[in-house]
């Protein structure tokens, strides 16, 4: 990933979201290499805060979290709090969230963290942004 300015964007559509970011940046281009990841059955997302800067305020921070990678949370307590407030509509279900996995994704200006079933890089594109590389996966057949 890269560590300057990797630009992510994501998209989500109600069931799969995809995250796309620079991995090699062009200088004579306008276009840039992107890394396309989709994140199977995404159930819960937030993108934004905090940078890099910010990142040791962020509460699993002193877990081992690290700069400007992909971290899978093991013992995840998002996932945990997921599973306690829907049983206390519907009791006993705590379970059904043992199937999803929790990534804290740390970009230079971003964070991304994912509660889905899978994560796997669909390919790499040049692109102008990622918002046009993200399209080249979800709109093929």
């Amino acid at each position: 990933m890269d560590t300057g300015a990797p630009m992510p964007g994501i998209v989500s559509d109600g069931d799969d979201l995809y995250v796309a970011y620079i991995v090699n940046s062009s200088a004579v281009s306008e276009y840039e290499e992107f890394a396309v990841v989709r994140f199977s059955h995404a159930l819960q997302h937030t993108f934004g805060y905090p940078n890099d800067e910010a990142l040791g305020g962020h509460p699993l921070f002193d877990d081992g979290l690290a700069f400007y990678a992909f971290n899978l949370v093991t013992e995840s307590p998002s996932l945990r709090e997921l599973g306690e407030r829907n049983a206390r509509v519907f009791p006993k279900t705590e379970a059904m969230y043992s199937d999803f996995s929790h990534w804290i994704v740390t970009f230079h200006d971003e964070t991304l963290e994912v509660i889905a079933k899978s994560a796997n890089v669909v390919g790499r594109v040049e692109a102008k942004n990622a918002r046009s590389a993200i399209f080249n996966y979800v709109d093929a057949p």
